[in-house]
């Protein structure tokens, strides 16, 4: 049986969402929420909407697999996400998405990367591991 899964990009600003599902294994760009005081309400209403069974949070560590002070607040976020959602939830090293997301940049000719599709390369880039 097939099971929605939410990638999420952590920002102190902006957070990024992309959905995929474990039948077509392809993950796309959701949405991007301001990261204010009901974002976590927010995500917790997409679960339920989007019927989510898991979720994928991309964790910045530095090349030398070190924790940053980023990282410190991915791991507070997915804290509060557990508290809010109950769902099963998995963190994503990002750095894996890199290469991909500067391939993924220069073929779509633009000079940044939105949150949202920084959220898909986070849940592709488990998908592609999960195969």
């Amino acid at each position: 049986m097939s099971e929605k899964i939410l990638g999420i990009d952590y920002g102190e600003k902006k957070v990024g969402l992309a959905i995929a599902d474990t039948e077509t294994r392809i993950a796309s760009p959701y949405k991007i929420l301001t990261n204010d005081k009901d974002f976590l309400a927010k995500i917790k209403d997409v679960c339920l909407k989007e019927e989510i069974g898991k979720i994928i949070v991309g964790v910045p560590l530095t090349l030398k697999s070190a924790s940053s002070a980023q990282t410190k607040k991915v791991f507070n976020f997915i804290d509060k996400l557990k508290k809010a959602t109950y769902l099963d939830i998995v963190e994503q090293d990002e750095r894996m998405s890199s290469a991909y997301a500067k391939s993924l940049l220069k073929e779509m000719k633009v000079k940044h990367l939105d949150d949202d599709v920084a959220a898909m390369i986070i849940l592709q880039s488990y998908l592609d591991e999960m195969a």
